[in-house]
């Protein structure tokens, strides 16, 4: 009887140091998502009246995230579309119209009045994109001097103002439209989207130092690419007869993923977080948070006009040490997930 006890302890003590063992290592593998204490910001064009030109124009805005979750709107006192950061500094790069043609420009944020032209020559020009490094910028579009059917994808070095054609795809006389552009974490790819015969739009990588382009998707309707910051992964989103649905390609295995599902009649723009978990959409004239840990979404704010290109300011990098923890999540945003 007490050998008995005796082995029913023992063998009751180990199941409960085997059950603590499992205790501990499921909460050492589950990934447990933890909040960095950053601040953020946004740049984004908003349709609205312009005073000074007596019309409807696309005026530049910046919202800063602050660490209590609050949202901080100012204007630039610039018209302008397609903003992007340099991830540098505080500069920011746009297209504005002047007279008849477009010309590339830059500004400091500190004191936005005074901006900067780039271009030498005007044009119609669309869909600007930074390098990573901060060194050069791509846009696609055609000079004054030249034919729409000549649209290429141009890339300016932003130290010597050299810019270049980097891409010589043939019209064969019909006119051809770019849909979104986005330059790889290594400053050595871009992806963008191309409307080519027969009503595709489809995605490309283009290699800037080789020039070769290389077909991402086929035989679809895909447009607006944004590389996550990591490298690894391209969002898009792909036209349907009922919706649209915003997707991932892996960049090596070309898996996809869907993500969620919009109006397909929904003007939209989005941009990755920092650690490449979160997205920020817009639609119309609101802006949305989408977390892929949760696959939830939720609506942030909105602004008085139609949203019109995001760029996130990718130069604060999420700065965590892993602490018993597999994942980190973006905390520039701080909100419950409804």
């Amino acid at each position: 009887m007490n050998n008995n006890c005796c082995v029913f302890n023992v063998w009751l003590t180990k199941s409960v140091r085997l059950l603590y063992i499992g205790i501990l290592f499921f909460f050492l593998c589950v990934p447990i998502t933890v909040s960095a204490d950053l601040t953020g910001r946004i740049a984004y064009s908003v349709r609205g009246f312009n005073e000074q030109l007596g019309r409807f124009d696309y005026n530049l805005q910046m919202t800063t995230f602050t660490e209590d979750g609050d949202f901080k709107t100012r204007s630039l006192n610039q018209p302008g579309l397609y903003g992007v950061w340099s991830p540098e500094d505080d500069i920011l790069y746009f297209i504005q119209r002047v007279d008849t043609q477009s010309h590339i420009f830059s500004i400091n944020i500190n004191n936005p009045r005074q901006k900067t032209q780039l271009t030498a020559i005007g044009g119609t020009y669309r869909f600007l994109s930074i390098s990573p490094n901060g060194k050069k910028l791509a846009y696609n579009g055609y000079t004054e001097d030249q034919q729409q059917q000549e649209n290429q994808i141009w890339v300016m070095d932003l130290d010597s103002g050299v810019t270049e054609p980097v891409t010589a795809i043939p019209h064969f006389g019909r006119t051809f439209f770019f849909y979104g552009m986005s330059w790889g974490p290594l400053s050595k790819k871009i992806a963008f989207a191309l409307e080519r015969p027969g009503g595709l739009e489809q995605l490309f990588l283009l290699d800037i130092e080789t020039k070769e382009i290389e077909v991402l998707t086929e035989f679809n309707i895909d447009f607006y690419p944004v590389w996550t910051p990591d490298g690894q992964e391209i969002l898009f989103r792909r036209w349907d007869r009922e919706f649209d649905t915003m997707y991932t390609i892996n960049v090596e295995t070309r898996g996809l993923t869907p993500l969620f599902d919009i109006d397909k009649n929904a003007s939209m723009w989005s941009d990755w977080s920092f650690d490449s978990q979160s997205i920020i959409y817009s639609l119309w004239g609101s802006f949305y948070l989408y977390d892929r840990n949760a696959g939830k979404t939720e609506k942030l704010f909105e602004v008085d006009g139609g949203i019109f290109g995001i760029s996130w300011w990718k130069h604060e990098v999420l700065d965590v040490e892993a602490k018993q923890k597999l994942t980190t999540t973006w905390g520039d945003v701080k909100r419950t997930l409804r």
